[in-house]
């Protein structure tokens, strides 16, 4: 049975690897001209800063095009997702993820907390804002208020400096285009960074948590650390891979060690207690 078990875990490994080795080719990216463009400079990820203040200066727009303060529309307890609305991928999960948790918490929206969509893209504008908030406002269902929820935009500067004081590192590669995190940051009232939520799904406890914190000021290290990202890039071959490569590899390395200890340790321990009974 042990042996049986055995070839099947095996066969599982021999299986995975080359499908893990298949995802870690992307479709290269070509330029008009039909060469490949050259290396970017990638700088994506997260660096969590606890309880420090976001700087929220600059130029705002909502996506009304009214100019707004975001120190007034953060002076509640404050879901805060930076992204892009003209992402195809893992922005539309992410804040489809966000309005679906947020649809079944059980808090008053704009009285005890309020989600922030805020653009990283220097492409965008309030029309783009607004799009997004029609589809992601249909998840939420009639009687939510908008107030609760504005899409911003802003000018380049303002976010650079939004992102830069919330950790949140991300590279353009084109137009409407861009390899960033998926996260969203609790942030309470004044801007006062609270806790990091990874996605691109949520649950409603984690959200109900988090504004918990943000109304008391208190910061909480992250539990879930798994950044994903839009893309992944691969700098031999120029090209950019959706991270299932790393999900995959990750799985592959956890099915050979536990072959490896089935196989090998296990053997060993019940030899040893053989030999202890004689």
């Amino acid at each position: 049975m042990r042996q049986s078990l055995g070839m099947v875990i095996c066969l599982l490994c021999m299986m995975l690897i080359p499908v893990s080795l298949c995802f870690g080719h992307g479709e290269e990216i070509h330029d008009e001209g039909g060469d490949p463009q050259p290396e970017l400079e990638i700088s994506v990820g997260v660096d969590e800063r606890l309880g420090e203040t976001l700087d929220l200066g600059g130029r705002w727009w909502n996506e009304m095009g009214e100019r707004v303060n975001p120190q007034e529309v953060l002076e509640l307890p404050t879901l805060l997702i930076p992204g892009y609305y003209h992402c195809p991928k893992s922005c539309n999960l992410l804040l489809a993820a966000m309005a679906t948790a947020v649809r079944d918490l059980d808090l008053f929206p704009d009285r005890d907390y309020r989600v922030v969509a805020v653009s990283i893209s220097d492409d965008e504008g309030a029309a783009h804002a607004a799009t997004a908030q029609a589809q992601y406002f249909k998840i939420l269902g009639g009687g939510y208020p908008k107030e609760a929820w504005p899409f911003l935009v802003g000018d380049k500067e303002s976010v650079a400096r939004l992102c830069d004081s919330m950790g949140y590192r991300f590279t353009k590669r084109g137009p409407h285009s861009y390899i960033h995190p998926n996260v969203a940051v609790v942030v309470a009232p004044g801007g006062t960074i609270i806790r990091y939520l990874y996605g691109p799904k949520f649950l409603t406890a984690d959200l109900k948590k988090g504004m918990e914190e943000a109304a008391i000021g208190v910061a909480s290290v992250s539990i879930h650390r798994v950044v994903s990202f839009c893309f992944d890039y691969d700098p031999k071959n120029r090209a950019y891979v959706l991270n299932i490569y790393r999900t995959m590899g990750s799985l592959t390395l956890t099915l050979v060690g536990l072959l490896f200890i089935y196989l090998v340790v296990t053997p060993t321990a019940h030899k040893s207690r053989g030999m202890k009974k004689g």
